[in-house]
């Protein structure tokens, strides 16, 4: 059986394997990065203020300091209509106060886009993503990893211009190395179909149908908490791309979502994920960004069966000089755990979570990047512990060659 180690060593040694041939044809660019990181963190595991951090994770406080340190390779050439790209990474998180949580993440990003005509276009992608699940989602205090695997084929094909024919398969799989009930281990395959009408000033507009089948890795049914062991979900999207001026942009979306499953109904649920984005040019030097979004999402626990979150993000960016960008950036998010699987009445949790940070990045010589960081993130709940705050502060290098 493949295993996430198993794919990124394949796709890794593939890549390698064909340097010679692509070199002979073309001349590569290959790029090697190596970054180090030191982030702190006055509250590792979100507790809430009241918490006895003592009795609960041996500590009197839940403050750590996070070393991260990257290696990985930048690979992409072109052939004739045909470019390869690969990124991978090896990443090492070392825990200075729990130590227990150290991990070693192994991360690719492989693209093959493809061209058989000007007028047949596509895209061959699979990605490898190992992360730690943040503390604000599970509530533990040993390391719980997380590994999303996603393997994409699509096909864009120029009909008559304006007009585009689109479509593809995937297929995706998360597994957690602890149990995670609301955002339980699954892999899914969907495929979807569409068109995409492109204006003379830039501006698309474009509708996609898209149909998923999944299966939850470790649950069977009959379940005493009703949770099933698949799903079916369609999904038909209507997208709007604005080109305001040649400096700023818009981005309109709205989808509606049908989720159903084969044992439990009671789980289904249905509406309308909408939200928009623009990237206003100020000046020459600064951009102004702010999204909207209002989005329907799967929460399968013993009180709700899915999420709604209204979040909003707002943020300059002030480009300095040339090598010096500063950025600042908030979301506040209003996030409702909603629907029942049984009968019983219940008050509904409601989450409020504010995220602001203020990052600048400088690049003083080509091969360096400096970037430094401060952030604040808070919840609060109606459902009693799950309030948090939190400050963090990241000083990053990378060095490319």
């Amino acid at each position: 059986m493949w295993t996430p180690l198993h794919i990124w060593l394949a796709t890794t040694a593939l890549s390698v394997l064909a340097m010679p041939y692509v070199w002979a044809q073309n001349t590569p660019r290959v790029k090697i990065n190596a970054s180090h990181a030191i982030q702190t963190d006055s509250n590792l595991f979100r507790l809430p203020a009241a918490a006895n951090t003592t009795a609960l994770i041996g500590r009197s406080s839940a403050a750590e300091q996070i070393g991260i340190t990257s290696l990985g390779i930048n690979f992409n050439t072109t052939k004739s209509l045909q470019k390869f790209e690969l990124d991978a990474s090896l990443v090492n998180y070392n825990y200075q106060n729990f130590s227990h949580l150290n991990f070693s993440a192994r991360n690719y990003n492989a693209a093959w886009r493809w061209a058989l005509t000007p007028r047949l276009t596509g895209t061959f992608a699979s990605d490898l993503k190992e992360t730690l699940n943040s503390f604000a989602d599970y509530q533990g205090y040993n390391g719980n990893q997380r590994a999303d695997t996603n393997t994409r084929f699509d096909v864009l094909y120029e009909l008559v211009s304006p007009w585009f024919l689109l479509g593809g398969v995937s297929q995706s799989k998360q597994v957690n190395q602890q149990a995670v009930v609301a955002g339980g281990d699954y892999s899914s395959t969907s495929a979807d179909l569409g068109f995409r009408h492109v204006f003379s000033s830039g501006s698309a507009i474009s509708y996609v149908a898209k149909a998923a089948n999944g299966n939850y890795l470790n649950r069977v049914v009959p379940s005493v908490g009703f949770y099933d062991d698949s799903f079916k979900q369609i999904d038909n999207a209507l997208r709007l791309q604005w080109i305001l001026n040649g400096n700023s942009t818009a981005n309109i979306h709205l989808t509606h979502v049908n989720r159903t499953h084969p044992n439990y109904s009671q789980r289904d649920f249905s509406g309308f994920n909408t939200g928009f984005n623009i990237d206003w040019a100020i000046t020459g030097k600064s951009v102004l960004g702010a999204s909207y979004t209002h989005e329907l999402g799967s929460y399968a626990t013993a009180t709700s069966n899915y999420s709604l979150t209204d979040r909003i993000t707002w943020g300059p960016v002030w480009h300095i000089s040339p090598k010096t960008q500063l950025g600042l950036r908030h979301t506040w998010a209003q996030i409702d755990y909603l629907g029942s699987p049984n009968t019983i009445a219940n008050s509904p949790r409601r989450d409020i979570t504010r995220d602001t940070s203020l990052t600048l990045s400088w690049q003083p010589y080509q091969q360096l990047a400096i970037n430094a960081s401060l952030q604040s993130k808070t919840r609060g709940s109606s459902q009693t512990g799950l309030d948090y705050d939190s400050s963090i502060a990241t000083l990053s290098a990378q060095l490319s060659y």
